[in-house]
């Protein structure tokens, strides 16, 4: 495989572009590759230059494909991530008992010119191995299971993540310096303003969450993303207890109201910058 572009990385849609050159070597005269060997990972897959060159003492076939491949994105440290891109070919006619592939990995690599803005390509690797699916898929030979010859190509690459964290984040940010504000304002001439401000906040962080959200796919694992996202909410969660708690004790007992919310003030943006300082810094 010579993989010459990689293109529209969609986590949204779980999905990347690629194109690449494959070829096959081969002394079987009755096997023809062009016709039943698949990119099992493909969405979509648009094969050209298929061709048959038998001057060399050998068949040697080559083809171009240009596809969209299904990825399950690894989200866990976004926007800090590292993720292993697989690109499976694998005869979907023949089995193992009449087709093994063997990696041509020393004359495989990846094209110098394919780059991939935001994204550093560490590293490509090509390798064969067997596949087993639990079915006979009806072949009255075989009592379970059928194995299958597949190639398999990782491509390595990591995000360049600070510029998106700062502008898929700003919002989080943003509502946390509201809420944050909410502690130094004087209660008594200005509760309405700590009430408008929490809420406020509330908006912000809405708002950039249903922004992550489309930009983002399900995770059944808690993420940075997650990490950020309910600190905001406990910060302003905190925030709004403050205003109630002024608003209970701020006449009866303006000194333990004070005390009071100077430590949730305290909490608040101790708990914020270290928790995601923490989680940003082992993500990175």
């Amino acid at each position: 495989m010579y993989l010459t572009q990689l293109l529209d990385f969609d986590m949204s849609k779980r999905s990347y572009y690629a194109s690449f050159w494959l070829w096959y070597l081969h002394d079987n005269p009755d096997y023809d590759p062009h016709a039943t060997v698949e990119v099992a990972n493909a969405k979509s897959d648009n094969v050209k230059f298929a061709s048959l060159d038998t001057s060399k003492g050998i068949r040697w076939h080559q083809e171009k494909h240009g596809a969209v491949l299904a990825e399950d994105w690894e989200i866990t440290r976004f926007p800090f991530d590292r993720q292993k891109l697989v690109i499976m070919v694998e005869d979907g006619q023949s089995d193992t008992g009449r087709i093994r592939f063997v990696a041509d990995s020393k004359n495989s690599r990846i094209d110098p010119a394919a780059t991939v803005p935001g994204w550093t390509i560490e590293g490509f690797d090509l390798s064969a191995q067997d596949v087993t699916y639990n079915t006979s898929y009806g072949d009255p030979t075989l009592s379970e299971d059928s194995v299958y010859s597949r190639v398999v190509a990782t491509i390595t690459v990591k995000r360049q993540g600070i510029r998106l964290l700062c502008s898929l984040f700003v919002g989080f940010g943003v509502a946390f310096l509201l809420a944050l504000l909410t502690f130094f304002l004087d209660f008594d001439s200005m509760a309405g303003s700590r009430i408008g401000l929490c809420a406020a906040a509330v908006f912000a962080a809405v708002g950039n969450k249903y922004a992550l959200d489309g930009y983002l796919p399900p995770a059944s694992t808690f993420t940075l993303a997650d990490v950020i996202v309910s600190t905001t909410f406990a910060s302003i969660l905190l925030a709004a207890l403050a205003v109630v708690l002024m608003q209970l004790t701020h006449k009866r007992a303006p000194r333990f109201a004070r005390i009071a919310n100077l430590l949730l003030c305290l909490a608040t943006f101790a708990g914020y910058i270290g928790v995601n300082g923490y989680a940003v810094a082992s993500a990175a």
